[in-house]
C-alpha cells in the first residue's frame, strides 16, 4: 500500500465514525450517546445496585457472625463466663487521657501549695 492509499483510508474512517470531529458515531444502537440526565440515571442505578450487594453482604455477615457466635458457645460455653474485652474508642480515651491530665495537675498543684505554706 502506498501513503497516498493509507491517507485515503484514514480519512474515510474519520468520516465514517466520527461526526464533525468531535463525536464517535457507531453503527449499533447498543453504542448510543447518552444525554446527561442518562448518564446521572445510569449513575445512579449502579450506585443502588451496589448499596443493595453492600446491605446484603453486610447482612450475610452479620448473620455469619450470629451463628459463629452460638457455634462458638454451644461449644465453650457462654460468653459471660468468660470476661469480653473492652475495646475503647478514641474518643473514650481521649476522655480519659484529658482526665487523667487534670487529675494529676490538680495533685501537683496542691503538692506545691504544700510545700510552699511550709
Amino acid at each position: 500500500m502506498s501513503i497516498n492509499e493509507i491517507n485515503e483510508q484514514a480519512k474515510e474512517s474519520l468520516r465514517k465514525y466520527f461526526k464533525d470531529g468531535q463525536d464517535i458515531q457507531h453503527d449499533d444502537d447498543t453504542k448510543k450517546q447518552l444525554t446527561i440526565e442518562e448518564m446521572y440515571k445510569s449513575v445512579d442505578n449502579e450506585i443502588k445496585e451496589h448499596e443493595k450487594k453492600l446491605e446484603e453482604l453486610h447482612q450475610m455477615r452479620h448473620a455469619l457472625q450470629h451463628n459463629a457466635k452460638e457455634a462458638y458457645e454451644a461449644i465453650y460455653g457462654k460468653e459471660d463466663e468468660i470476661q469480653a474485652v473492652k475495646h475503647s474508642t478514641v474518643e473514650k480515651m481521649e476522655k480519659e487521657l484529658r482526665e487523667n491530665t487534670e487529675h494529676q495537675m490538680e495533685y501537683v498543684n496542691d503538692l506545691k501549695n504544700k510545700a510552699l505554706k511550709k
